[in-house]
């Protein structure tokens, strides 16, 4: 799945799960994060493979740049990305000693949590206090 986290008190979170994680697929996040949003996003990416831009999304990303910009993060830096405390969140709470017989189970216990995120901001807050 992917996800962003606001630097903000009282932060929002967006997720969005897909089947492979390829430049396509975050893409098609990237362009559902602008939709929702009236502020140009800052976002806050590490050196996945999936990061790395092809063609169509280095054009869509450059005629959306008032509206989006990537930040990318040195390697080996998690510690400079909000989203990865969201990440050990949802495995402590979610996922982690815990056996799910299908992937339908799994996703849909990962689907109420982030939904309970959504909800109730000052579950993941502590995440990006130390950014504000």
């Amino acid at each position: 799945m992917f996800g962003a986290i606001t630097i903000e008190a009282r932060p929002r979170f967006e997720y969005q799960f897909a089947p492979i994680f390829n430049c396509g697929t975050f893409l098609l996040f990237l362009k559902k994060l602008v939709r929702r949003r009236r502020r140009k996003i800052f976002l806050i990416i590490d050196n996945s493979p999936c990061h790395r831009l092809n063609d169509e999304a280095k054009a869509w990303l450059a005629g959306n740049r008032h509206r989006i910009e990537l930040c990318r993060l040195p390697p080996y830096s998690p510690e400079f990305n909000g989203i990865e405390g969201v990440w050990k969140t949802t495995k402590r709470e979610t996922t982690h000693n815990r056996f799910f017989e299908t992937v339908e189970q799994r996703d849909a216990a990962l689907t109420a949590t982030f939904e309970l995120f959504i909800a109730e901001p000052r579950r993941i807050a502590g995440h990006v206090a130390r950014f504000l």
